[in-house]
């Protein structure tokens, strides 16, 4: 009986483990503030072969790869109980030290964080600040498996995504 409870013991952690192990480091970023005032959250989640590909035509750069899965997440001072740079302060300190801060662009307000090394990455976020108080935040993050060429392509996408809303 006791060797039937240490087999159960242990399948039950290897399933743990694994599930754990599917998690992005992230989820906290989007967990903390998912149902709080003044936020608007989605993700589309597909695994979709070589569905990255961004060519950037006035300098001949791409960004290519396997993407799984786009997270969405805005933030609307006005609607919400912090200040635009109180939220962005907060929700970038939620990403763990093992994101490298890649790019920092005051001229665009934004700034990349990316999980991975010179040549691939697993993740990407981006935040987009305002400028003013009453100015809407936004959180875009793309995971998958990246091949490092070009971020202006990320940041263009992100741009172009949090610019329709």
């Amino acid at each position: 009986m006791k060797t039937t409870n240490n087999i159960l013991l242990l399948v039950a952690l290897m399933f743990l483990s694994g599930s754990l192990a599917a998690q992005s480091k992230s989820d906290k970023l989007f967990d903390t503030f998912r149902n709080k005032p003044g936020v608007m959250y989605f993700a589309f989640s597909k695994n979709m072969n070589d569905a990255f590909n961004i060519d950037l035509d006035d300098e001949g750069k791409s960004v290519e790869g396997d993407l799984q899965e786009i997270r969405f997440m805005s933030y609307n001072p006005g609607k919400g109980e912090l200040g635009v740079k109180e939220f962005c302060r907060k929700s970038s300190n939620l990403l763990p030290g093992a994101y490298k801060l890649v790019e920092s662009d005051d001229s665009d307000d934004a700034k990349i964080w990316m999980l991975g090394n010179s040549k691939k990455a697993r993740e990407f976020h981006v935040l987009i600040s305002g400028d003013d108080a009453t100015d809407m935040s936004f959180w875009i993050s793309f995971y998958g498996d990246f091949k490092l060429k070009d971020l202006d392509g990320i940041k263009s996408i992100s741009h172009e995504m949090a610019s329709d809303n």
